[in-house]
């Protein structure tokens, strides 16, 4: 199969999995998670007011533009570090915006994962390689997910973790548990895939997805479990240096994206050094949570949750909506405007190489 072929191929693979109601219904859901928050402060018994900004506001507005721009870094150097290629910057950017995108416009517990293998192909990064790549990246972000939470209780106690407007969150606390036993049992499959024993792993996966209310998913199972031993043998030989970088880089991404809403709430409230680690650490429940939620990218539940959260922080009437609505737009909804304008251009040739075969 010539390369042109495999391009038109994987066009058509990517394509066929995008309609442009998956753009849509996470615009909807928003708007009725906003709108919900909107009737409910407006019912409230907070009295009306203008809304005030904290001083040297435009220092934290500054920083919600930098920390989503480091965001983005982060994930792109980490792309670079992985793939050991000089990819361009462009080239880094259009990976990072296709795989946020998809994994924008798709329930979050699916994530865009199953994409990203065919956008770094499409970079010039051999299959084999992109299937590490993805798998390595993956093994990453949820082990950071599951170490972070006996790190924020060292300094943070329970009780006050799931507190929110006085009451404890039963709600938030059995979400949060079945979130993270997912990703706990998750990640504990790609350890033992990844540094213990690859080929006995295969087997292992093989034998258990014979079990008859298993056989329809063995096919995918064992598909996903050669591509653990591909990524097993990338990198079995990396050095401190690339795991420090992949840390770091990781840490970054995920750190600078909980930052956003801490810099949001400070352009209209002043927060304490407690409170700035206190939303820090109930950002990154919501971010267990919303794995749960079945819309796309946990639209609509994930504004409405941030509100119910983390609305003890947000003192003045209104500023709820505004802080929800600028903390969304720099997590979430820019990531849409950009698959819309980068995914057409990155499909474009597949309709030119279509014509090209046919009149070949």
């Amino acid at each position: 199969m010539s390369k042109d072929t495999n391009i038109v191929s994987e066009n058509r693979s990517v394509a066929s999995r995008f309609k442009p109601s998956m753009v849509i219904w996470p615009i909807l859901f928003g708007l009725i998670g906003v709108g919900y928050m909107l009737w409910r402060e407006m019912h409230d018994d907070i009295p009306h007011g203008p809304l005030l900004l904290a001083e040297h506001w435009w220092v934290f507005v500054l920083l919600v533009i930098l920390f989503t721009l480091f965001k983005d870094f982060s994930g792109m150097y980490r792309l670079r570090v992985m793939s050991g290629m000089p990819l361009t910057f462009r080239q880094l950017f259009r990976v990072r915006m296709l795989y946020e995108f998809t994994s924008a416009v798709t329930p979050s517990a699916a994530g865009g994962s199953s994409l990203e293998v065919i956008f770094l192909h499409r970079e010039g990064i051999k299959y084999s390689k992109a299937t590490s790549m993805t798998v390595l990246a993956l093994f990453m972000d949820e082990i950071l997910m599951i170490v972070l939470f006996p790190f924020l209780l060292l300094f943070i106690p329970y009780g006050e973790l799931f507190t929110a407007g006085g009451y404890f969150q039963y709600g938030y606390l059995w979400a949060f548990l079945i979130g993270y036993a997912m990703k706990f049992v998750w990640v504990t499959i790609l350890f033992i895939g990844l540094f213990c024993k690859p080929s006995v792993f295969i087997n292992i996966v093989g034998f258990v997805f014979r079990l008859k209310f298993l056989q329809r998913y063995r096919m995918r199972a064992l598909r996903t479990a050669v591509e653990i031993r591909q990524c097993a043998q990338e990198i079995r030989h990396e050095s401190a240096a690339y795991w420090t970088r992949l840390t770091l880089s990781t840490i970054g991404i995920w750190g600078f994206r909980f930052l956003i809403a801490n810099m949001a709430i400070m352009i209209f409230n002043p927060l304490t050094g407690a409170d700035n680690w206190m939303c820090f650490a109930r950002q990154y429940i919501l971010g267990i949570v919303t794995m749960i939620v079945p819309t796309p990218g946990g639209s609509g539940f994930a504004e409405v949750m941030f509100d119910g959260f983390l609305g003890e922080y947000i003192t003045q009437k209104m500023s709820t909506v505004v802080i929800t609505s600028i903390w969304r737009l720099c997590t979430y909804y820019y990531y849409l405007v950009a698959g819309v304008i980068i995914l057409p251009q990155w499909l474009g040739k597949s309709s030119i190489l279509r014509k090209r075969h046919e009149t070949n």
